[in-house]
C-alpha cells in the first residue's frame, strides 16, 4: 500500500514538474498533456526504483535529471536544448518551491533540517503542498495571456544565434547545479553555517530562474522593434506606389492629351478601355469579421495589405479555419516573407488589364502542431516576363525556417505549412 500511495505522489509531483515549463512557456496543453503524463509515469516508476537503490541522493537527482532529459527529448521535444530548457525550468522551480514551504515549516516549528527531512509524514506533507501549489500555479498561468513565448519560439526554432544558444545552456546548467546544490545542503548535517547557505541558494536559484524572463523581455523588445520596422516599411511602400500610380496616372494624361492634339478623338475611348480607365475603384472592405479571429500581428499585416491592394484594384479575401487559431501567435519571420509573397501578387495583377478576376485568396488553417498558409489568384506567372520577383527569395527563406512548400504558377497557388514554434 505504501508503495502505490508513493508511486501515485511521486506521478504527480512528475506531472507538475513538467506541466508548469509547458505552461509558463506557451505550449498548447492539448498537444502536450499526454506526453507529460507518458513521461511522469515512467519516470515515478524509474525514481521510485532510484530510491530502493544502495545509490547517495544526489547521483539518485543526477540520474533523474538525465533520464528527463532523454525522455522530454524523445517523447515531446524536437531538440536536446529545448528538452535540456523544460526539464531544467521545471525540476528547478519545483525544488525552488519545496524549499520555500521546507524553510517555512522548520522556522515555523523550530525543527531541524535533517529530522524534518527523515521524518515520512514531513515529506509526504511538503510533497503534497508542493503539488497544490504547482497545480495553482500552472492553471493561473494557463488563464493569463502573459507566458514566455519569445523563450519558446527561439529553442524551437530552427535556427538560433549563437550567443542565445550558449547562454540558455548555462542558465540551464546553472539550474542543475542549483538542485544538486540544495540537496546536498538540505541533507548534510546541520552546521552554524546551514541556514545561510539554504538562503544563498535559494536566492541563487530564484535569480536563475528569473533569467529565462529577462531572456523573454530581451526577445520581446528585439521583435517589436523589427515589428516597427517591418510596418513603417510597409507604410512608406504605400507612400511608394501613391506615388507610382500619380506618375501612371500623369503618362495616360499625357497620352490622352497627344490623342487630342492630333485630333484623333475616335481613338480616345478605345484607349481608356484598353487600360481600364474608366473602371472605378470599388472599396474592399477590412476584415474586420475576422478581427477578434487573427493574431494582432497578422491582423495588422493584413489590413495593411488590402489598403495596398485597394489601391491597385485588387481584392484580397481572407478566410481562417481549426481550432486554437486565437491562442496561436504568427512569427514575424513568417509576416516578412508572406508580405514578399502578397506584394508580387498585388503588382502583378495590377499590371495586367487582361484579368477580370483581381483577386488574391489567403486562408490560413491553424492546427495544434502547425500553420498553414493558401495564397492563390487566377492569375499565370510566366518566367521570362517574372522573373525578378521577391517571392523566391521568399520561398527559399520559410523553407530555412522549417516550413514544407507546395507551389505552382499555373495559376498561383502556394501553400505554406509552417510548424508552430
Amino acid at each position: 500500500m505504501d508503495i502505490i500511495i508513493t508511486l501515485v505522489l511521486s506521478f504527480f509531483e512528475w506531472l507538475c514538474l513538467f506541466l508548469f515549463p509547458i505552461m509558463i512557456l506557451g505550449y498548447s496543453f492539448k498537444g502536450s498533456y499526454k506526453a507529460m503524463a507518458l513521461i511522469a509515469g515512467m519516470m515515478s516508476i524509474f525514481s521510485l526504483l532510484l530510491h530502493h537503490s544502495p545509490l547517495l541522493i544526489p547521483y539518485i537527482i543526477i540520474l533523474q535529471i538525465l533520464s528527463a532529459l532523454l525522455l522530454v527529448r524523445c517523447f515531446f521535444a524536437n531538440k536536446m536544448l529545448e528538452a535540456f530548457v523544460i526539464t531544467s525550468i521545471g525540476y528547478g522551480f519545483y525544488i525552488f518551491i519545496q524549499m520555500i514551504i521546507i524553510e517555512f515549516l522548520v522556522r515555523a516549528f523550530s525543527w531541524k533540517y535533517f529530522n524534518f527531512l527523515s521524518d515520512n509524514f514531513n515529506k509526504t506533507s511538503t510533497q503534497l503542498m508542493t503539488i497544490i501549489f504547482l497545480i495553482f500555479t500552472c492553471l493561473l498561468v494557463k488563464q493569463s495571456t502573459y507566458q514566455l513565448n519569445e523563450v519558446r519560439s527561439m529553442i524551437k526554432g530552427p535556427r538560433m544565434n549563437k550567443k542565445h544558444r550558449i547562454l540558455i545552456s548555462l542558465i540551464s546548467v546553472s539550474t542543475v547545479a542549483f538542485i544538486c546544490s540544495t540537496a546536498y545542503i538540505l541533507l548534510s548535517e546541520d552546521t552554524a553555517y546551514k541556514e545561510l547557505s539554504i538562503l544563498l541558494v535559494m536566492g541563487i536559484g530564484f535569480i536563475t530562474l528569473t533569467f529565462y524572463l529577462f531572456l523573454h523581455i530581451q526577445f520581446q523588445k528585439q521583435q517589436i522593434l523589427e515589428a516597427k520596422t517591418l510596418f513603417l516599411d510597409q507604410e512608406k511602400q504605400i507612400i511608394d506606389q501613391i506615388g507610382y500610380l500619380r506618375e501612371e496616372e500623369n503618362r495616360h494624361f499625357q497620352a490622352v492629351a497627344k490623342l487630342i492634339e492630333r485630333e484623333a478623338y475616335e481613338l480616345i475611348p478605345d484607349y481608356i478601355k484598353t487600360n481600364q480607365l474608366d473602371a472605378s475603384l470599388s472599396k474592399i472592405p477590412i476584415m474586420s469579421s475576422l478581427t477578434s479571429q487573427l493574431d494582432e500581428l497578422l491582423h495588422v499585416f493584413l489590413t495593411n495589405k488590402s489598403k495596398l491592394g485597394q489601391f491597385f484594384g485588387v481584392s484580397i479575401k481572407v478566410s481562417i479555419s481549426g481550432e486554437g487559431h486565437q491562442e496561436t501567435s504568427i512569427s514575424l519571420q513568417q509576416i516578412v516573407c508572406i508580405s514578399k509573397l502578397m506584394d508580387d501578387c498585388i503588382f502583378m495583377l495590377f499590371q495586367a488589364p487582361d484579368v477580370q478576376e483581381k483577386t488574391i485568396y489567403f486562408h490560413i488553417d491553424v492546427t495544434e502542431e502547425s500553420i498553414e498558409y493558401t495564397i492563390s489568384s487566377p492569375f499565370y506567372i510566366k518566367e521570362k516576363v517574372h522573373e525578378n520577383l521577391k517571392s523566391y527569395d521568399a520561398l527559399l527563406h520559410l523553407k530555412h525556417l522549417g516550413a514544407s512548400i507546395q507551389s505552382d504558377f499555373q495559376p498561383i497557388h502556394l501553400s505554406i505549412r509552417s510548424p508552430i514554434l
